[in-house]
């Protein structure tokens, strides 16, 4: 049956400052929605799902504002015909109004915000290596950058801890291209990450420039969870002491530090390269 889809033509009407309005984070926690831009981004969202063993964030849409003066691609409308909320059209002008990127490609939708909090009661057992955590994390086009470096990377579950930023923020979703969707992401406490990570036999390496152990130089084949700041003020210094090793990269020259999403995707790879050759 095809869907009906409703149009909208008027730069005046509430739908269009409603999800206008969703690009800022107070309207976002107040309506428990938000903004999810792009075809691949909402590819994910409706694919949502992984093969861990833990599930990713339950993402439900509830709208979709399409524009098809502004698609890029072909696939469009097989992905607005699997999807089954409301479904408006707008003309390229308003799209644009409403869009967050300075070229869009037509595609907006609105979902309802998942509860992304870690319930370590479900999942006492976990087997999963490695596991990131980030502390803190202040930018969100580098969380986004990071999600997407992580998952490319083989890593089974990204804890955010006391974050200084909005999961949700549109520019989490865009850096990742809807990796948030589809690793498993959630937020946690560091205090119950450590402990609960440590209950479950979890090395804990802590990514910081003063560290005590060269990052190519540890063993990373066992369970490990590796440990990174924020971009400003690094981990905190129970962090660091909490942790079963500090790790760092060296570094030549005037600068003492590496961008975040960088440093994480250096040891997520060595990581990687040490699971799959076995050295």
């Amino acid at each position: 049956m095809r869907q009906q889809i409703q149009s909208i033509t008027s730069f005046s009407n509430p739908k269009v400052k409603w999800v206008s309005s969703l690009k800022e984070k107070r309207n976002r926690d107040e309506e428990k929605k938000f903004f999810i831009e792009g075809y691949r981004e909402i590819f994910k969202t409706i694919k949502n799902g992984s093969n861990s063993s833990v599930p990713t964030l339950p993402i439900k849409l509830h709208s979709l504002f399409i524009s098809p003066d502004c698609f890029l691609g072909e696939n469009e409308s097989k992905l607005i015909q699997s999807v089954t909320c409301p479904i408006f059209e707008l003309p390229k002008k308003i799209f644009e109004k409403i869009s967050y990127r300075d070229r869009p490609d037509g595609l907006i939708a609105i979902a309802e915000t998942p509860d992304a909090s870690y319930d370590w009661n479900l999942f006492p057992s976990l087997d999963l290596n490695p596991i990131l955590i980030i502390e803190g994390v202040e930018k969100p086009g580098n969380l986004g950058t990071i999600l997407r470096t992580a998952e490319g990377a083989g890593v089974g579950l990204v804890l955010v801890t006391d974050p200084r930023i909005d999961l949700f923020n549109p520019n989490v979703i865009r850096a990742s291209t809807g990796t948030l969707f589809t690793l498993p992401t959630y937020i946690s406490s560091l205090e119950d990450t450590i402990t609960n990570l440590r209950k479950q036999n979890y090395s804990i390496y802590a990514v910081t420039p003063e560290g005590k152990s060269l990052y190519s130089k540890t063993d990373f084949k066992k369970k490990s969870a590796f440990l990174f700041g924020s971009e400003q003020y690094g981990l905190t210094p129970s962090a660091k002491e909490e942790s079963d090793d500090t790790l760092f990269l060296p570094m030549f020259g005037e600068a003492d530090s590496l961008n975040l999403a960088m440093s994480c995707g250096i040891v997520l790879y060595e990581s990687l390269r040490q699971r799959n050759t076995g050295s």
